[in-house]
Protein backbone atom coordinates (compact mmCIF):
# COMPACT_ATOMS: atom_id res chain seq x y z
CA UNK A 1 0.00 0.00 0.00
CA UNK A 2 1.40 3.11 -0.81
CA UNK A 3 2.43 5.79 1.72
CA UNK A 4 -0.92 8.45 2.20
CA UNK A 5 -0.06 11.62 0.31
CA UNK A 6 -1.07 13.83 3.36
CA UNK A 7 0.35 14.93 6.64
CA UNK A 8 -0.23 12.93 10.31
CA UNK A 9 -2.88 14.65 11.47
CA UNK A 10 -5.94 13.25 12.59
CA UNK A 11 -7.48 15.79 10.12
CA UNK A 12 -6.64 13.89 7.56
CA UNK A 13 -6.67 10.15 8.95
CA UNK A 14 -9.96 9.39 7.86
CA UNK A 15 -8.56 9.84 4.31
CA UNK A 16 -6.65 6.68 4.18
CA UNK A 17 -10.36 4.73 3.74
CA UNK A 18 -9.73 6.09 -0.01
CA UNK A 19 -9.13 4.52 -3.07
CA UNK A 20 -6.34 5.56 -5.12
CA UNK A 21 -8.56 6.91 -7.72
CA UNK A 22 -10.96 8.30 -4.84
CA UNK A 23 -7.72 10.44 -3.61
CA UNK A 24 -6.79 11.21 -7.23
CA UNK A 25 -10.36 12.88 -7.62
CA UNK A 26 -10.50 14.26 -4.25
CA UNK A 27 -6.83 16.00 -5.28
CA UNK A 28 -8.16 16.95 -8.59
CA UNK A 29 -11.08 18.92 -7.41
CA UNK A 30 -9.12 20.86 -5.03
CA UNK A 31 -6.85 21.60 -7.50
CA UNK A 32 -9.33 23.22 -9.49
CA UNK A 33 -12.04 21.03 -10.58
CA UNK A 34 -13.13 20.68 -13.90
CA UNK A 35 -9.91 21.46 -16.18
CA UNK A 36 -10.40 25.09 -17.87
CA UNK A 37 -10.23 25.20 -21.80
CA UNK A 38 -7.32 26.60 -23.63
CA UNK A 39 -6.04 27.46 -26.99
CA UNK A 40 -2.40 25.44 -27.81
CA UNK A 41 0.18 28.06 -28.56
CA UNK A 42 1.99 26.34 -31.60
CA UNK A 43 5.44 28.52 -30.35
CA UNK A 44 5.12 27.65 -26.60
CA UNK A 45 8.66 28.52 -26.75
CA UNK A 46 8.01 32.20 -26.75
CA UNK A 47 5.80 31.57 -23.01
CA UNK A 48 7.53 34.38 -21.03
CA UNK A 49 7.84 32.99 -17.23
CA UNK A 50 8.28 29.81 -16.91
CA UNK A 51 8.34 27.16 -13.54
CA UNK A 52 10.04 23.71 -14.13
CA UNK A 53 9.77 21.07 -11.13
CA UNK A 54 12.93 18.93 -11.68
CA UNK A 55 12.69 15.04 -11.90
CA UNK A 56 13.18 12.96 -8.64
CA UNK A 57 16.06 10.46 -9.91
CA UNK A 58 19.49 12.05 -9.61
CA UNK A 59 19.98 9.94 -13.07
CA UNK A 60 17.28 12.02 -14.49
CA UNK A 61 17.66 15.40 -12.63
CA UNK A 62 21.85 15.66 -13.64
CA UNK A 63 20.69 14.90 -17.40
CA UNK A 64 18.14 17.63 -17.88
CA UNK A 65 20.17 20.24 -15.89
CA UNK A 66 21.97 21.31 -19.01
CA UNK A 67 18.60 21.92 -20.67
CA UNK A 68 17.28 24.00 -17.51
CA UNK A 69 20.60 25.60 -17.74
CA UNK A 70 20.08 26.77 -21.03
CA UNK A 71 16.01 27.99 -20.81
CA UNK A 72 17.08 30.26 -17.70
CA UNK A 73 19.99 31.86 -20.01
CA UNK A 74 16.89 33.06 -22.47
CA UNK A 75 14.77 34.82 -19.39
CA UNK A 76 15.03 37.63 -16.34
CA UNK A 77 15.92 36.00 -13.22
CA UNK A 78 12.13 36.51 -11.97
CA UNK A 79 10.83 34.74 -15.00
CA UNK A 80 12.39 31.77 -14.08
CA UNK A 81 12.05 29.17 -11.28
CA UNK A 82 12.95 25.83 -10.20
CA UNK A 83 11.47 23.32 -7.98
CA UNK A 84 13.66 20.47 -6.66
CA UNK A 85 14.82 18.70 -3.82
CA UNK A 86 17.05 20.16 -0.69
CA UNK A 87 19.87 17.82 -1.53
CA UNK A 88 20.60 19.25 -5.29
CA UNK A 89 21.36 22.81 -3.60
CA UNK A 90 25.16 21.74 -4.44
CA UNK A 91 25.03 21.49 -7.82
CA UNK A 92 22.46 24.16 -8.38
CA UNK A 93 25.37 26.61 -6.67
CA UNK A 94 27.69 25.11 -8.92
CA UNK A 95 25.80 25.71 -11.91
CA UNK A 96 24.94 28.92 -10.61
CA UNK A 97 21.17 28.30 -9.99
CA UNK A 98 20.54 28.47 -6.56
CA UNK A 99 18.84 31.62 -6.91
CA UNK A 100 16.22 30.79 -9.26
CA UNK A 101 15.40 27.61 -7.26
CA UNK A 102 13.10 27.06 -4.45
CA UNK A 103 13.68 23.56 -2.40
CA UNK A 104 11.54 21.22 -0.67
CA UNK A 105 12.60 18.15 2.09
CA UNK A 106 10.61 15.73 0.25
CA UNK A 107 9.26 14.64 3.61
CA UNK A 108 7.37 17.68 4.33
CA UNK A 109 5.74 17.24 0.58
CA UNK A 110 2.31 15.84 2.10
CA UNK A 111 -0.65 17.98 1.63
CA UNK A 112 -1.77 19.25 5.30
CA UNK A 113 2.25 19.94 5.82
CA UNK A 114 3.13 23.87 6.75
CA UNK A 115 6.33 23.79 4.21
CA UNK A 116 3.23 22.41 1.38
CA UNK A 117 1.37 25.39 2.21
CA UNK A 118 4.46 27.61 2.29
CA UNK A 119 5.67 25.78 -1.48
CA UNK A 120 2.25 26.48 -2.80
CA UNK A 121 2.09 30.27 -1.77
CA UNK A 122 5.56 30.61 -3.06
CA UNK A 123 5.00 29.33 -6.33
CA UNK A 124 1.78 31.56 -6.32
CA UNK A 125 3.33 34.32 -5.65
CA UNK A 126 3.94 34.39 -9.47
CA UNK A 127 2.30 34.47 -12.50
CA UNK A 128 3.53 31.63 -14.71
CA UNK A 129 2.33 31.22 -18.64
CA UNK A 130 4.43 27.37 -18.73
CA UNK A 131 4.85 24.82 -16.27
CA UNK A 132 7.64 22.36 -17.72
CA UNK A 133 6.74 19.08 -15.03
CA UNK A 134 10.03 16.67 -15.22
CA UNK A 135 9.07 14.22 -12.55
CA UNK A 136 8.23 11.00 -13.53
CA UNK A 137 5.32 8.80 -11.50
CA UNK A 138 4.78 12.21 -9.55
CA UNK A 139 3.11 11.50 -5.85
CA UNK A 140 -0.14 13.65 -6.21
CA UNK A 141 1.00 16.31 -3.70
CA UNK A 142 3.49 17.44 -6.49
CA UNK A 143 1.00 17.47 -9.21
CA UNK A 144 -1.46 19.29 -7.19
CA UNK A 145 1.58 22.00 -7.37
CA UNK A 146 2.00 21.80 -10.86
CA UNK A 147 -1.65 22.80 -11.33
CA UNK A 148 -1.82 25.41 -8.47
CA UNK A 149 0.86 26.72 -10.78
CA UNK A 150 -2.01 28.51 -13.06
CA UNK A 151 -0.36 28.25 -16.04
CA UNK A 152 -2.32 28.00 -19.05
CA UNK A 153 0.44 25.50 -20.35
CA UNK A 154 1.29 22.33 -18.00
CA UNK A 155 3.54 20.22 -19.77
CA UNK A 156 5.13 16.96 -18.16
CA UNK A 157 5.90 13.42 -19.48
CA UNK A 158 3.48 11.74 -19.27
CA UNK A 159 -0.07 12.15 -19.11
CA UNK A 160 -1.80 13.30 -15.96
CA UNK A 161 -4.58 15.63 -16.63
CA UNK A 162 -6.41 17.53 -15.50
CA UNK A 163 -2.82 18.18 -13.44
CA UNK A 164 -0.99 18.61 -16.75
CA UNK A 165 -2.70 19.71 -19.89
CA UNK A 166 0.45 18.85 -22.15
CA UNK A 167 2.27 15.57 -22.87
CA UNK A 168 5.68 15.41 -24.30
CA UNK A 169 6.58 13.29 -26.23
CA UNK A 170 8.45 13.11 -29.48
CA UNK A 171 7.11 11.13 -32.68
CA UNK A 172 9.70 8.27 -31.59
CA UNK A 173 8.66 8.09 -28.45
CA UNK A 174 11.34 7.01 -25.72
CA UNK A 175 10.96 7.39 -21.99
CA UNK A 176 14.73 7.42 -22.39
CA UNK A 177 15.70 11.11 -20.43
CA UNK A 178 18.03 11.54 -22.90
CA UNK A 179 15.41 11.02 -25.79
CA UNK A 180 13.14 12.95 -23.29
CA UNK A 181 15.85 16.14 -23.37
CA UNK A 182 16.73 16.16 -26.84
CA UNK A 183 12.85 16.83 -27.66
CA UNK A 184 13.11 19.74 -24.81
CA UNK A 185 16.30 21.31 -26.98
CA UNK A 186 14.32 21.15 -30.33
CA UNK A 187 10.70 22.34 -28.68
CA UNK A 188 12.45 25.54 -27.28
CA UNK A 189 14.50 26.01 -30.32
CA UNK A 190 17.97 25.54 -27.89
CA UNK A 191 21.71 24.25 -29.69
CA UNK A 192 22.21 21.31 -27.65
CA UNK A 193 25.97 21.11 -27.94
CA UNK A 194 26.15 24.51 -26.93
CA UNK A 195 24.03 24.10 -23.78
CA UNK A 196 26.13 21.17 -22.60
CA UNK A 197 29.45 22.42 -23.61
CA UNK A 198 27.89 25.70 -21.20
CA UNK A 199 26.83 23.65 -18.07
CA UNK A 200 30.53 22.24 -18.07
CA UNK A 201 32.14 25.60 -18.43
CA UNK A 202 29.71 26.66 -15.66
CA UNK A 203 30.69 24.04 -13.25
CA UNK A 204 34.31 24.51 -13.88
CA UNK A 205 34.73 28.42 -13.58
CA UNK A 206 32.64 28.18 -9.96
CA UNK A 207 33.83 25.07 -8.50
CA UNK A 208 34.66 24.45 -5.21
CA UNK A 209 38.77 23.85 -4.31
CA UNK A 210 39.32 21.24 -2.29
CA UNK A 211 42.59 20.87 -0.46
CA UNK A 212 42.36 17.42 0.30
CA UNK A 213 42.09 16.24 -3.16
CA UNK A 214 45.16 17.81 -4.45
CA UNK A 215 47.33 15.56 -2.25
CA UNK A 216 45.84 12.42 -4.02
CA UNK A 217 46.10 14.02 -7.63
CA UNK A 218 48.37 12.08 -9.94
CA UNK A 219 48.44 12.19 -13.93
CA UNK A 220 48.85 8.24 -13.74
CA UNK A 221 45.88 7.99 -11.58
CA UNK A 222 42.12 6.68 -12.21
CA UNK A 223 39.07 7.38 -10.00
CA UNK A 224 37.17 3.62 -9.90
CA UNK A 225 33.28 4.93 -8.57
CA UNK A 226 32.00 2.07 -6.26
CA UNK A 227 28.65 3.72 -6.63
CA UNK A 228 25.83 0.74 -7.40
CA UNK A 229 24.08 0.96 -10.88
CA UNK A 230 20.99 2.43 -11.31
CA UNK A 231 19.71 -1.32 -12.55
CA UNK A 232 21.28 -4.78 -11.94
CA UNK A 233 24.09 -6.08 -9.70
CA UNK A 234 26.61 -3.52 -7.77
CA UNK A 235 30.28 -3.81 -8.06
CA UNK A 236 31.39 -7.48 -6.67
CA UNK A 237 34.52 -8.11 -4.58
CA UNK A 238 36.27 -9.93 -7.51
CA UNK A 239 35.09 -7.26 -9.87
CA UNK A 240 37.32 -4.37 -8.12
CA UNK A 241 40.23 -6.66 -7.63
CA UNK A 242 39.97 -8.07 -10.96
CA UNK A 243 40.14 -4.47 -12.42
CA UNK A 244 42.56 -3.20 -10.50
CA UNK A 245 44.61 -5.78 -11.03
CA UNK A 246 44.43 -5.33 -15.00
CA UNK A 247 44.81 -1.21 -14.85
CA UNK A 248 48.09 -2.34 -13.16
CA UNK A 249 51.34 -1.23 -13.32
CA UNK A 250 50.58 1.81 -15.49
CA UNK A 251 47.70 3.62 -13.55
CA UNK A 252 47.03 3.41 -10.05
CA UNK A 253 42.91 3.24 -8.89
CA UNK A 254 41.51 5.64 -6.33
CA UNK A 255 37.92 4.47 -5.53
CA UNK A 256 35.19 7.10 -4.96
CA UNK A 257 31.72 7.12 -4.13
CA UNK A 258 28.30 9.12 -3.28
CA UNK A 259 28.58 7.80 0.02
CA UNK A 260 31.16 6.90 2.57
CA UNK A 261 28.53 3.66 3.29
CA UNK A 262 28.98 2.57 -0.47
CA UNK A 263 32.45 1.71 -0.11
CA UNK A 264 31.77 -0.11 3.22
CA UNK A 265 31.56 -3.69 1.20
CA UNK A 266 34.84 -2.96 -0.54
CA UNK A 267 36.83 -2.19 2.62
CA UNK A 268 39.05 -5.96 2.50
CA UNK A 269 40.09 -6.09 -1.32
CA UNK A 270 41.03 -2.22 -0.44
CA UNK A 271 43.34 -2.87 2.02
CA UNK A 272 44.41 -6.34 0.30
CA UNK A 273 45.28 -4.15 -2.67
CA UNK A 274 46.35 -1.41 -0.65
CA UNK A 275 44.07 1.15 -2.55
CA UNK A 276 42.78 4.46 -0.56
CA UNK A 277 39.72 6.24 -1.26
CA UNK A 278 39.11 9.98 -2.70
CA UNK A 279 38.04 12.27 0.34
CA UNK A 280 35.67 13.97 -1.73
CA UNK A 281 32.20 12.02 -2.58
CA UNK A 282 30.27 12.34 -5.43
CA UNK A 283 27.85 13.68 -4.15
CA UNK A 284 29.28 17.16 -2.56
CA UNK A 285 30.02 20.83 -3.55
CA UNK A 286 33.84 19.53 -4.02
CA UNK A 287 33.52 17.04 -6.45
CA UNK A 288 33.86 19.36 -9.75
CA UNK A 289 37.38 20.44 -7.94
CA UNK A 290 38.29 16.84 -7.98
CA UNK A 291 36.98 15.85 -11.14
CA UNK A 292 39.40 18.18 -12.90
CA UNK A 293 42.36 16.24 -11.33
CA UNK A 294 41.98 13.23 -12.95
CA UNK A 295 42.13 11.90 -16.35
CA UNK A 296 39.42 9.32 -16.11
CA UNK A 297 36.87 7.36 -14.12
CA UNK A 298 35.75 4.15 -14.04
CA UNK A 299 32.04 3.43 -13.37
CA UNK A 300 28.41 1.59 -13.95
CA UNK A 301 25.86 3.27 -14.98
CA UNK A 302 25.18 4.59 -11.55
CA UNK A 303 23.22 7.79 -10.51
CA UNK A 304 26.33 10.07 -10.43
CA UNK A 305 27.65 8.54 -13.67
CA UNK A 306 25.37 10.55 -15.67
CA UNK A 307 26.67 13.95 -13.13
CA UNK A 308 30.24 12.88 -14.88
CA UNK A 309 28.96 12.90 -18.36
CA UNK A 310 26.79 16.21 -18.22
CA UNK A 311 28.32 18.03 -15.86
CA UNK A 312 32.37 17.65 -15.90
CA UNK A 313 35.09 17.26 -18.20
CA UNK A 314 36.60 13.87 -16.77
CA UNK A 315 36.64 10.87 -19.26
CA UNK A 316 34.17 8.23 -18.81
CA UNK A 317 34.86 4.54 -19.07
CA UNK A 318 31.87 2.83 -18.80
CA UNK A 319 31.17 -0.81 -17.78
CA UNK A 320 27.64 -1.59 -19.49
CA UNK A 321 25.00 -4.15 -17.84
CA UNK A 322 21.43 -5.37 -20.02
CA UNK A 323 19.27 -4.04 -17.72
CA UNK A 324 21.18 -0.63 -18.51
CA UNK A 325 19.34 2.58 -20.54
CA UNK A 326 20.62 3.69 -23.24
CA UNK A 327 23.40 6.58 -22.66
CA UNK A 328 24.14 8.72 -26.28
CA UNK A 329 27.55 8.41 -27.04
CA UNK A 330 30.38 11.18 -26.09
CA UNK A 331 33.83 12.15 -26.95
CA UNK A 332 34.28 11.56 -23.65
CA UNK A 333 32.65 7.99 -23.36
CA UNK A 334 33.99 4.57 -23.97
CA UNK A 335 31.61 1.40 -23.09
CA UNK A 336 32.72 -1.45 -22.49
CA UNK A 337 30.39 -4.43 -21.51
CA UNK A 338 30.67 -5.55 -18.11
CA UNK A 339 31.07 -9.35 -18.56
CA UNK A 340 33.94 -8.72 -20.96
CA UNK A 341 37.48 -9.39 -20.32
CA UNK A 342 39.21 -6.48 -17.89
CA UNK A 343 42.59 -6.93 -19.31
CA UNK A 344 41.31 -6.31 -23.34
CA UNK A 345 39.30 -3.49 -21.21
CA UNK A 346 42.21 -2.00 -19.84
CA UNK A 347 44.18 -1.62 -23.06
CA UNK A 348 41.35 -0.33 -24.84
CA UNK A 349 41.09 2.43 -22.28
CA UNK A 350 45.09 3.10 -22.36
CA UNK A 351 44.49 3.76 -25.95
CA UNK A 352 41.23 5.89 -25.35
CA UNK A 353 43.06 8.20 -22.82
CA UNK A 354 46.10 8.80 -25.12
CA UNK A 355 43.42 10.79 -27.28
CA UNK A 356 42.74 14.59 -26.54
CA UNK A 357 39.74 14.15 -28.08
CA UNK A 358 38.24 11.05 -29.54
CA UNK A 359 34.68 10.08 -30.75
CA UNK A 360 32.34 9.02 -28.46
CA UNK A 361 33.42 4.53 -28.27
CA UNK A 362 31.37 1.51 -27.88
CA UNK A 363 33.70 -1.94 -27.03
CA UNK A 364 32.50 -5.15 -27.08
Amino acid sequence: MSPLPFAKKLRWSLMRFRSPQGLRHWFEKKSGGESEMFQYRADISSCKRVIMFLPMEEDRFFVILPFAMALSEKRDSNDFLVITDENNRYILRALGLERLALFYNSKNMLYGEADFFEMERRIQDQKWDLCIFLQENAPLPFLYLARATRASYRMGLKQEFPFLNITLQSSSYSENIYASRNFLYKTFFIDHKKAEEESIRVTQKNEKFSSSSKLLSTSNTILLNLEPPVNGEPWSENDVFMICKSFQPKWRLITIAATTKQLEPYAKVMEELEMRSNPVLLHSESIFSVLRQYPAIITLNSLHSHLLLNLSNIKILMLEQNEDYNIPNSQRLLKFRRDGNYYSFARLAADFLKEPDVAGSVAK
